[in-house]
């Protein structure tokens, strides 16, 4: 019986050492077992969102904290770490965080931190620390550049006066670093610096820094090398080509201007667009895709201009009114009042659909063009009987185009001539390398300035005149034509005034050329002597 007490009495002293034990783990599991401490906050419910110069911290509130500390550093923050440490900031400390969330200030931009948070009290022990899951978060990039302007080589910047930076760095596309630019006294006192040195249609990066936080990050594409000019407009798909555009660059004084159309791009306006006296402007469409597309009603080039130039445009007569509906234009250039223009240039443009023709000078005020040049360009006339290609009304000393140049270009399509200058002397008229097909109506003459009118030089060269209609006759002009290495085909018949010179090759332009009904005038012909030095270059004969 003795044994059996005891072993009892045993029995009942273990279960109540465990039961001791439990009591103790359970305390254990909800507050320190040395201190009456706060619960930390949950390190899941942590989070930060960073700006470039700040951070809102968001956290689980704790039963019983007054207030919270939170600590920021650019050294890994550990518990061995004492607070307060040469790279770290400290908020909170005076009492003042007392709820989530809580913006930090004052960070460096671009800068990784890592982050803890503990729970303070005046009646209890403060909480130990919680860290962010993830350890650290990192400020965006601050952005101080107010402003950029993109040429084709250059990307000019500007952002506050006096702001702290030191140095800008310039990566290509593929994040290499390309310059390093050490900004001086006065670029940083201007607030302002140009980067020069950048090729056109390349992609950059820009950043602007001091030491090593980014202050401000821009990307950017350099677009095509344009004409230069006083300034050069860069239009968007979907901007206006109007008056106002033109009216408003004349106020300011500009003399000279590049209006920049991107690739892919159209541009219609159904009213006359007036080019102010004394401007020159340079209509250029940006390569990349397709050629942009220019359909105003009609150009007034009234007034003085030094030069007008068009490149790498489709002007076209099929326009669009201002409800959006369909519009076709009778001519591109239609000129009643006075102008004098020192150069009007059509570069590796197509001109197509007048109804009349894309360029005239009627015969009221004095018009004189010094230079009107078509250069790599292919016109397609409409073929009515009313204008030529290039039509002078202005006899009598009232309008002239001083020299005529057709260069590397196609003109197709019937018109009452090529080219007419009523009763007009002038320089020059010059056709070289050109393919030209279907050109003067019947009775009309191939070049008219009246019989004892025209040019005082006349040449055409490395020019293959496939077709004229039936009943066309050649040149009438004071002036004998100079032809060299040129060639007509046999639906070239000169029903009088012929212009003596051309080679003759045998067969007609459809033997000659692959579809000239479809304007594809490429050489088929592998006996023809010219296949490779005659007419418009991009129709040579390809082996």
């Amino acid at each position: 019986m003795k044994l059996k007490y005891i072993a009892v009495q045993g029995a009942m002293m273990l279960m109540a050492s465990f039961a001791a034990v439990s009591c103790i783990d359970g305390n254990d599991w909800d507050e320190d077992s040395s201190y009456d401490r706060l619960f930390s906050p949950t390190e899941s419910n942590v989070s930060v969102s960073a700006q470039a110069t700040q951070a809102e911290v968001k956290w689980s509130t704790v039963k019983d904290a007054e207030s919270y500390i939170i600590e920021v550093s650019t050294d890994s923050l550990y518990n061995e770490v004492s607070m307060g440490g040469s790279q770290s900031i400290v908020f909170g400390q005076d009492g003042t965080i007392v709820a989530s969330p809580y913006t930090l200030t004052s960070l460096a931009p671009d800068t990784k931190y890592f982050l803890r948070i503990k729970s303070v009290s005046t009646t209890k022990a403060e909480s130990k620390w919680t860290y962010l899951s993830d350890k650290s978060f990192k400020t965006k990039t601050e952005q101080i550049i107010e402003h950029y302007d993109v040429a084709w080589n250059n990307v000019a910047l500007s952002w506050p006066a006096n702001a702290a930076v030191d140095h800008i760095e310039v990566l290509d596309g593929n994040g290499q670093v390309l310059q390093t630019i050490t900004l001086d006294a006065g670029a940083i006192s201007a607030g302002a610096c140009t980067v020069t040195g950048l090729s056109p249609i390349s992609s950059y990066q820009v950043i602007l820094y001091n030491g090593s936080a980014k202050r401000g990050v821009i990307s950017f594409t350099t677009p095509a090398k344009v004409p230069d000019a006083d300034k050069v407009v860069y239009l968007a798909p979907g901007d206006s080509i109007n008056n106002t555009l033109f009216e408003e660059l004349a106020a300011e004084g500009i003399c000279s201007v590049t209006v920049a159309l991107p690739a892919g791009s159209a541009y219609y306006n159904a009213s006359t667009l007036n080019i102010p006296d004394g401007l020159s402007v340079n209509f250029f469409g940006i390569s990349g895709g397709d050629q942009p597309i220019l359909a105003i009603n009609l150009l007034n080039i009234a007034g003085k201009h030094e030069v007008l130039t068009f490149e790498n445009l489709t002007i076209t007569a099929a326009g669009k009114d201002a409800e959006g509906n369909a519009k076709t234009a009778d001519y591109f250039i239609n000129q009643s009042a006075a102008c004098e223009v020192g150069r009007i240039e059509f570069s590796n443009c197509l001109l197509e659909g007048f109804t009349n023709t894309p360029f005239r000078l009627q015969s009221s005020d004095v018009k004189v063009i010094g230079q009107l040049t078509y250069s790599n360009c292919l016109i397609h006339t409409s073929g009515l009987d009313k204008y030529a290609v290039i039509h002078v009304d202005a006899g009598s000393g009232k309008g002239v185009v001083q020299n005529i140049l057709l260069s590397k270009s196609t003109v197709a399509g019937a018109s009452k001539s090529f080219i007419y200058c009523n009763k007009t002397d002038f320089k020059s008229l010059v056709i070289e390398d050109c393919t030209l097909s279907g050109l003067s109506n019947s009775g009309r003459y191939f070049m008219d300035c009246g019989a004892s009118n025209g040019p005082t030089t006349f040449l055409i060269r490395n020019t293959l005149l496939g077709s004229l209609k039936e009943g066309s006759k050649g040149a009438r002009c004071k002036t004998e034509a100079t032809v060299e290495n040129s060639y007509i085909t046999t639906d070239v018949v000169f029903a009088g005034n012929a212009i003596a010179g051309f080679n003759e090759y045998d067969k007609s332009e459809t033997s000659l050329f692959k579809n000239p009904a479809g304007l594809d005038f490429t050489i088929i012909d592998s006996s023809f002597a010219g296949k490779k030095s005659c007419g418009d270059p991009r129709w040579y004969y390809a082996d």
